[in-house]
Formats: C-alpha cells, sequence, structure tokens
C-alpha cells in the first residue's frame, strides 16, 4: 500500500454534499446548507501557512483566524477552521515544558523499559516496549487522571506480540536496549533512552563499530502533554485562549475538562524521501509544511476538493514512510482525535543531533525528515518499523493494523453506479445494456434515492415495487446489487430504526448528556447512532438479517456514505467536538474512527446475514488505522476535470485507492476514456456520477470512444487472475497489490519522486494518460539493466531511462517486468462470475541476463470462506528457467500443498517474450505420460514463442520443454 499502506485499502469515485438538490430535502435542511455556504465554512478550507510558531507575530495572526495567504498556487481567505489554540502552542516551542527521566523510576522487565517523565507542567508515565518483527512502541500517558484519555486500541489487529530485550543496560543518564532474536544473521538496533533531556535514538549496527543513527524521538524537544484539569481550577485569563473553550463559525465548543492535546517529533536521519499521511490531495512525497500549511487529519466531508493543500478529506491514516536508497522506516501515530502534521526537510547539521552524528560521518552530509504529530486530545501511542527494506516495512504494518481480507472477486471487477438511477427499470435497463454492448459489469450500484424518504434498509414502494424481481434478473448473469446505507437515522416516529434506537438510548448525546443529539443530513431532522457502543453496533448488525432488511437477498451488499460523521447542520459540516458518546467519551476524542467503527458493525451484519459462509462487501467514504481489516474506500467527492484524474495517482499511492470518470461536472469523452484505462489498472474499478450530470455509461458516446471503455473494461476482466493472485499474496505478505515504483526498485532514487506511474504487483508497470490531446508520453523505467515489455507490441526496453511511447486513444501504457510471468483469461464474459472455469494464458517475460522468470496463481470459488475455512483453494507457482543451452523449461508446481481445489481449468496458451533462441520442438511432460509434442509459433521479428493448447491443467504438476 503503497506508502501508508503496508496494508490495503482501495477505492472508486463518488461522495455526497450540499449539491443534492435542495428540493429532495425539507426545506429547513436547505436552508441549512445554503447558510452553508454564504458562510463559507463548508465551501473553504484552511491554507494559512503554519511556520514555527517559535515565531510570535504568527501564533497573534493564526489566533486571529483571519490570514490572507498568497502563494504560487493560490490566494485564499483561511475559512475553515485553523489551527486550534491547543494546536498552535505546540508549535511556540519556548512554551513548551522540557521533560525529564526520573532516574531513580527506571525500570526493565522481559520486554519493555518503563519510567516516569517529569517537567514543572506535570508527571506522565512511560513504556517502552519492544515488539517482534524490529518494531518498538512508545506509551506515554498521565499518572491517575481526572478522566481516562481515548485509546484507539480496537484499531489495531489484536495485541501487538512482544520481544525478550537483549542486552539491557539501565544506567545513571540513560538505558539501552538491542533489538532481534540475538542471532548474527539478524539485523540488530540499538535503542537509546536518554534521561535529560528526554528522548529516544535508534541505531543501525549495534554489534558493529559503524552503527548509524536513523531516528530520534523528541530530538527536537516538541513534547508536550496538557494534561486534564477540573473546572475548578479555571482560571480565566490565565490559560490562555481557547483552553477551556472555543468557537467557530458560531458554533461554540466546550472543553469541560480544559485543553488535553499532546504533540511529539520524530527525525528521520539520512532521509530525503517521506510519504504516506493519507487521506489529502497533493503529492505523493510529502513536502515541507514551511511555506505552507500543516496536514489535517480529520474526517470530513469535502466536496469538489481543492488540489495541492493539506486540508483535511474523508480519511484519517497517520502513518509515515521514510525512504532511502539504504533502508525504509515507518512510523504509525495512534490517535482517534484532530491531528495536525508538520513536516520539515533539512540536513543533520541544524539540530541536537549533530554531535551524535559527526562522530560516523559528517552531519552536513546527512539529509533529515522531521515529523511533528500534533492531536487534540489522547493517549501518546507511536509505534516505529525498523524495516530495513519497504516491504519489510509493510509486513510490520500488517502486523499491527491488519491486511485487507480476500475480497470476493466480483469486488475487483467492474462497477457501475450513478447518483442516482431513477428506478427499477432504469436499472433492469442498465443491466441490459451491458450485454447488448458486450460490455462485462460485476456489481450495480443504487445511491439514496432508491429508499422510502431517505429512511435506510427501506426501498421506495413506487420507483422499486419489487427489488427481489430485479436482483433475480440482475444476479442471474453472475451480478450484485450495493445499496447506500449512511450512519444518519431520520427522525420519524413511523420510522422502526429510530424509535428503537430512540427508546433503547441508543444516540449521540447532546453535550450535557440531557439528550440526543440532534443535527441536518439528507432526510432532514436526523439522529447518529453510537457506534462506539458495542450494544449498538449489535443492534445495527442485526438491521442486516433478510427478514430484517426486506426485498434483500444474500447476494446484495452494502455502502456506508456520509460517515465522517457528515452532519450539515455542524461545525465543519460534521459533529460537534462536545458531543457525548457511551462510556462518557466526548466525540473530540472519537472523531476519527466514528466511521471505522460503523463499517466494523455493517461487515459484522453482512457476514451473519450468511451465516459468515460468504465474504462480505462494503464501501466507506470516512476511514481510519485498520479500516482494510473491513472495508473498500474510495475518493470522495471529485471533480470530472484532468487536473483530478491526475491527483488521483498521488492519492491512490497513499492509500491505494481508485476512481473513473469524476463525480462532479460532465467529463468530455477523452477524459471518460482516459479515466478508464487508469481505473481498469487500480485496484478498486467503479464508475460513478453527480446526480445532476448527463448520463455517461459508456454506449453513449461515439463508436472510437466506446470501443476504448469497452477495451479498458474487458482488459480488467482480462488481468483478474492477476489481480486476484496479489489480493491473495498482500493477505500473507502486507504488500499492497497496487504499489509505488520503488517499493519494487527500493535503490533506484530516480523512482522516489515518481508519481505518474505505478507497479500492479512486481510485474506491471502501469503509465496512463493524464492531460487532454496527447498522443506521447514519457516515462521511467525502473531497475538497473532491468528489461521491460510494452504489452501490446512486445518491444523490449533495458531500463533505466526514461522512454517515448505513441499514446493514440486506445492506448494504456503497461508494461511487463522482465523475470515475471503473469496470467490471464482472454475469453470476454458477461461477468467475473461467467469466467470461473475458463482456461489461462500464461504471459512469460525473460529476464535478460538469467533467461529466468517465475509467477504464480491463486483460484478459488470467488465468493465462499470454504477457502479458509475448508482449504478449497489452490496456490501455484510457474517457473521458466535455462536448463542447459540446448533446453529451456516451463515447470508447474504447487506452493501450497494444503490447497484441495482440484478446478476443470486448464492453460490454453503461453507466451514468451523476449525469447533469445530458435526453437526446435516444444514437449510436454505430465504426470508419467510420454511426452507430447506441443504445437507452436515463433515470431522472430518480435521474439516470440507461442505455444498454443498445451492441455495441462493448472491444478497438476507438469514440465514443458522447449529444445533449441
Amino acid at each position: 500500500m503503497c506508502c501508508r499502506t503496508p496494508y490495503y485499502v482501495h477505492s472508486a469515485l463518488h461522495g455526497h454534499w450540499a449539491h443534492k438538490r435542495a428540493s429532495q430535502m425539507h426545506q429547513e435542511t436547505a436552508d441549512v446548507i445554503c447558510m452553508a455556504f454564504a458562510g463559507g465554512a463548508a465551501a473553504k478550507h484552511f491554507t494559512g501557512a503554519w511556520p514555527g510558531c517559535e515565531r510570535d507575530e504568527y501564533v497573534a495572526r493564526s489566533m486571529a483566524r483571519e490570514l490572507v495567504l498568497a502563494t504560487p498556487r493560490r490566494r485564499v481567505l483561511t475559512e475553515q477552521h485553523s489551527p486550534p489554540t491547543s494546536i498552535i502552542r505546540h508549535r511556540a516551542k519556548k512554551d513548551n515544558p522540557v521533560y525529564n527521566v526520573r532516574v531513580e523510576s527506571v525500570k526493565a522487565n522481559e520486554t519493555a523499559i518503563e519510567a516516569i517523565l517529569e517537567s514543572s507542567a506535570n508527571r506522565l508515565s512511560m513504556v517502552l516496549a519492544l515488539l517482534d518483527d524490529d518494531r518498538l512502541r512508545l506509551l506515554i500517558d498521565e499518572i491517575k487522571p481526572i478522566r481516562q484519555r481515548f485509546h484507539p486500541v480496537i484499531a489495531l489487529d489484536g495485541e501487538p506480540k512482544h520481544r525478550r530485550l537483549l542486552a539491557a543496560e539501565l544506567g545513571v543518564e540513560s538505558a539501552s536496549f538491542v533489538t532481534g532474536d540475538g542471532k548474527k544473521s539478524t539485523p540488530a538496533y540499538k535503542v537509546l533512552l536518554n534521561y535529560r533531556p528526554f528522548r529516544v535514538d535508534v541505531f543501525t549496527n549495534s554489534n558493529t563499530k559503524e552503527k548509524e543513527l536513523i531516528v530520534s524521538i523528541n530530538s527536537r524537544q516538541l513534547f508536550k502533554f496538557e494534561h486534564f484539569r477540573p473546572p475548578a481550577n479555571r482560571k480565566d485569563g490565565e490559560d490562555g485562549e481557547g483552553f477551556w473553550e472555543e468557537t467557530f463559525k458560531g458554533h461554540t465548543d466546550t472543553k469541560p475538562h480544559g485543553s488535553s492535546s499532546i504533540g511529539l517529533d520524530v527525525s528521520f536521519i539520512g532521509f530525503k524521501s517521506i510519504y504516506g499521511l493519507p487521506e489529502h490531495s497533493d503529492s505523493f512525497g510529502l513536502r515541507s509544511t514551511n511555506s505552507y500549511e500543516p496536514l489535517r487529519l480529520y474526517n470530513l466531508d469535502v466536496f469538489e476538493y481543492d488540489l495541492h493543500i493539506g486540508m483535511a478529506l474523508y480519511g484519517t491514516i497517520p502513518f509515515v514512510l521514510a525512504h532511502g536508497k539504504q533502508r525504509s522506516v515507518g512510523a504509525l501515530w495512534l490517535n482517534a482525535a484532530e491531528t495536525w502534521v508538520d513536516v520539515h526537510s533539512s540536513t543533520a547539521d541544524q539540530g541536537v543531533l549533530a554531535k551524535i552524528i559527526d562522530q560516523f560521518r559528517s552531519s552536513k552530509e546527512v539529509p533529515q525528515v522531521d515529523v511533528h504529530f500534533v492531536s487534540e486530545t489522547g493517549v501518546l501511542d507511536l509505534f516505529l518499523m525498523l524495516g530495513p527494506r519497504p516491504k519489510d516495512v509493510f509486513r510490520q504494518n500488517a502486523a499491527l493494523t491488519g491486511v485487507m481480507p480476500l475480497p470476493p472477486l466480483f469486488a475487483i471487477a467492474y462497477h457501475q453506479c450513478r447518483w442516482n438511477y431513477n428506478d427499477q427499470e432504469d436499472l433492469l435497463a442498465v443491466n441490459r445494456a451491458f450485454d447488448e454492448h458486450d460490455i462485462p459489469v460485476d456489481v450495480l450500484w443504487l445511491d439514496i434515492e432508491h429508499t422510502d424518504g431517505k429512511k435506510y434498509f427501506t426501498w421506495d414502494p413506487v420507483k422499486f415495487p419489487n427489488s427481489l424481481e430485479m436482483a433475480k434478473e440482475i444476479e442471474s448473469k453472475g451480478r450484485r446489487v450495493v445499496t447506500v446505507i449512511d450512519p444518519h437515522i431520520k427522525k420519524d416516529d413511523s420510522y422502526n430504526i429510530y424509535t428503537e434506537a430512540r427508546d433503547k438510548g441508543f444516540f449521540v448525546k447532546k453535550a450535557d448528556g440531557q439528550g440526543d443529539y440532534e443535527g441536518h443530513c439528507w432526510p432532514g431532522a436526523s439522529m447518529w447512532l453510537d457506534y462506539l457502543n458495542a450494544e449498538v453496533r449489535n443492534f445495527w448488525a442485526e438491521k442486516f438479517a433478510l427478514d430484517q432488511y426486506k426485498g434483500t437477498t444474500e447476494n446484495m451488499f452494502t455502502w456506508n456514505d456520509m460517515n465522517e460523521p457528515s452532519v450539515f447542520s455542524g461545525p465543519e459540516i460534521t459533529m460537534h467536538k462536545d458531543a457525548l458518546h457511551a462510556g462518557g467519551w466526548e466525540h473530540r476524542d472519537v472523531h476519527n474512527i466514528y466511521g471505522f467503527m460503523q463499517t466494523m458493525a455493517s461487515v459484522d451484519g453482512l457476514r451473519r446475514r450468511s451465516g459468515d459462509r460468504l465474504r462480505p462487501f462494503l464501501l466507506s467514504r470516512s476511514f481510519f488505522v485498520g479500516s482494510q481489516r473491513f472495508v473498500t474506500i474510495w475518493t470522495g467527492d471529485n471533480v470530472a476535470e484532468w487536473t483530478h484524474l491526475k491527483q488521483s495517482i498521488p492519492m491512490l499511492l497513499s492509500v491505494a485507492i481508485s476512481d473513473v470518470g469524476g463525480f462532479f461536472k460532465n467529463p468530455d469523452a477523452q477524459l471518460l476514456v482516459r479515466w478508464y484505462q487508469a481505473g481498469a489498472f487500480q485496484p478498486f474499478f467503479r464508475a460513478h456520477a453527480h446526480i445532476d450530470t448527463k448520463r455517461r455509461e459508456p454506449w453513449l458516446f461515439a463508436d472510437r470512444e466506446k470501443a476504448a471503455m469497452r477495451d479498458a473494461i474487458r482488459k480488467r476482466y482480462a488481468f483478474l487472475p492477476y489481480w486476484y493472485t496479489l489480493f491473495y499474496e498482500h493477505t500473507k505478505t502486507g504488500v499492497p497489490p497496487m504499489r509505488p515504483v520503488w517499493a519494487e526498485f527500493p535503490e533506484d532514487e530516480a523512482a522516489f519522486d515518481e508519481e505518474r506511474e505505478w507497479l500492479v504487483g512486481p510485474g506491471l508497470l502501469v503509465r496512463p494518460v493524464v492531460e487532454p490531446d496527447v498522443e506521447q508520453v514519457s516515462l521511467y523505467l525502473p531497475g538497473k539493466a532491468q528489461t521491460w515489455f510494452d504489452w501490446d507490441t512486445h518491444r523490449i526496453y533495458l531500463s533505466p531511462g526514461a522512454i517515448y511511447t505513441e499514446t493514440p486513444l486506445e492506448k494504456i501504457p503497461v508494461y511487463q517486468r522482465g523475470g515475471t510471468i503473469i496470467p490471464l483469461r482472454e475469453r470476454p464474459r458477461r461477468s467475473s462470475k461467467m469466467q470461473r472455469n475458463d482456461p489461462i494464458t500464461l504471459y512469460i517475460a525473460a529476464e535478460a541476463d538469467r533467461e529466468f522468470a517465475n509467477g504464480t496463481l491463486y483460484l478459488d470459488d470467488g465468493e465462499t470462506h470454504n477457502y479458509r475455512d475448508h482449504n478449497e483453494y489452490l496456490y501455484w507457482g510457474f517457473t521458466y528457467k535455462k536448463v542447459n543451452d540446448h533446453t529451456y523449461s516451463i515447470i508447474a508446481k504447487s506452493l501450497d500443498n494444503r490447497g484441495t481445489l482440484d478446478p476443470d481449468v486448464w492453460v490454453e496458451r503461453i507466451v514468451i517474450r523476449g525469447l533469445r533462441y530458435y526453437p526446435r520442438n516444444v514437449h510436454m511432460y505430465y504426470e508419467d505420460y510420454t511426452p507430447d509434442d506441443l504445437e507452436f509459433t515463433h515470431d522472430r521479428e518480435n521474439r516470440l514463442l507461442t505455444i498454443r493448447k498445451p492441455g495441462a491443467y493448472v491444478s497438476r504438476e507438469w514440465r514443458i520443454d522447449i529444445h533449441t
């Protein structure tokens, strides 16, 4: 996943906001939305600079909240909430207390060092723990607080596994230990806890004299921890503006326990490039925020979002990955409250670490990236993943937060969506039109207009009078239906979900705890279920049962939209921070995890519905750390413009998400074709559009454009065996199917800033066209003496370096990497389910220097958990190699003998690219049979060998020998 995503989440295109027609809502709701536009709070965003707040002038300007910023990109009035005063205080370094480790408190147990941190402000408990697989955890909390702090450990995939400390030493100035398992072959790191002032340093090569400092925590002394205070301790005028309450656009945020923000700086030494912190519409590599706004992480409903800024969007993953030629390191800041992140690039001679680094090399030559995390409240919980390679960091993070379970096959096929298909006949007409125009599709979607008055888990009785008959016709082609279910509940005494939840006290409460929190959303007056309450999650899950959600089938799935949560009448179009949840948590404590909790309950409901027989599918707009365990995500309310198509790539690489066509506005045919071509090689492939846009199904365009879109969709279906295998392998390794170029070529520095192209697995390089009227594009071929093959022409290129390729409208620049074998299914079908028993074609790209290639194939039934519960799967490996001067072999072998699947699927064709010999004959060895002569053709000009109908079953071991 890309940088943040050592795990995988994926996306499509869409979202909702105030552009849903006012006539479709209560007038009161329409008025609220119009007021939001007039006030600007909804439509604009913070773009003010956040330079070092040690500059008193900036602190004063920030508190004024009316900064006008001129930059080369834009000149915008600050309207969305700029950093709260509690956040600003963290940047005013002169006001930060210095924390020291209390020497007599230091103690070590088997897996951690524990101590007390002291300052003039407070005393804190600290645990520095060693986890398995070269990971560290730093936990800091108040000692005997007046109330507990929210700790979102539910986002983790279970309790992290610890490892015994090695060579632990407790000194009078510092304490230290060594990672690893004690074996010489295992990389080891030395972890040093400095007492005065508090600082944690991590060194490599602890068992040699050539150790290097790679990470330092609190080297800039920006650590700050504001403790809770009782209201009786309130001192007006002394605690500073905003300490006890803040007002924004007429909304007052009360803070009954005072400001409770936390902050910490982490320095990555020896790194120039750092990635992550989705979701933002900015560059893939995080740029310095010295002259720009900080990156804000606060889940919000933002329509037609602007580009190249640090404004908050729909999801939050406070994870960064620093990457250099020698190593990669990751950091996860586990906090569910509003978070701001400052990024600063420099060289290591500019700070306190210079003296340490100068012991090993000149600090002037060492790049350094500093990251400063600041959250409004919560426990300080920081994880470090020490790599040393990108895929190691992916694995280490996946072990913490989980992987995306193997999705049903239809989830990674093509989806057709629109806000909204008008009625049952309209949706069925679309379903039939796909067949009429020979375009495959797997899923048809229904937005909010399918409901009875925006009451979820219902159907409009006029527009959708017989949803079961509709579903039956769609499912007969192997297709599915998805319906939207948002978290806001219509306040209507005739609506059973509202009345049941109200009577059970299941809604979020007002700040005073004396009534249910009420706001406005699509239905008008609405309430929000409190998913922090386990009873509420169970209540929600039960509603997915077929006897509860009437008119649905087991093959209907779900879309949770608007779950940031979006509250049209709230500050910044979300819930008030002082609203109360179960357990006494304020909404400020849990805001970024609210949507996560809803989706966890929704997936539970989908699993229960089939007795956990079928794999669930759920799309969510909001997301948080660990969301990949439950949902697919998408990029929200983007715009049908070339700039948004181009920007989608770095957004995808940061969180592995994708989209087709743009939600707002009407794309021209060329833009739509190019978006289809890009989406066909991204993890989640869904077309979607706003209700007021023109219809844009592929068959509504001229023949050339329709054919190009159809070809892009068919390519997606052809590559489904490869995609599906990558998703399976992700569950084992944590490596995302869509990945940045440097994930496969970590030493290629020219790839570190690359955000025009990406890799699908290890074997495909994709560089879509993202600008209008382009007949030729340049792309970078990574690696050292690596061969690449143009997928369409078979032409061979040798890396590294840039090349130009012709890009007529029909062309998708895709290149196969030498040394890989990619499985395809090339027979056009109506849906992925209809492909299930189709034969496989293997594309072998020979590695130039070794005449070698390998690849894998994973198959199962594509929809149930039988692969998990009954081992009904196969995982096969294919190898192509030179045996001797006159023989080359292709070998098929099982990679997992536990798999019991024995499908009637065979290999119908093998294509070998980059042939460097002239084949004389080809023989097939299958079990103990006499070798069979196989039919083949040899294209000398393109150096291509095609073996036709070898008759080899994918579930049998076999060998093909090519004699020269």
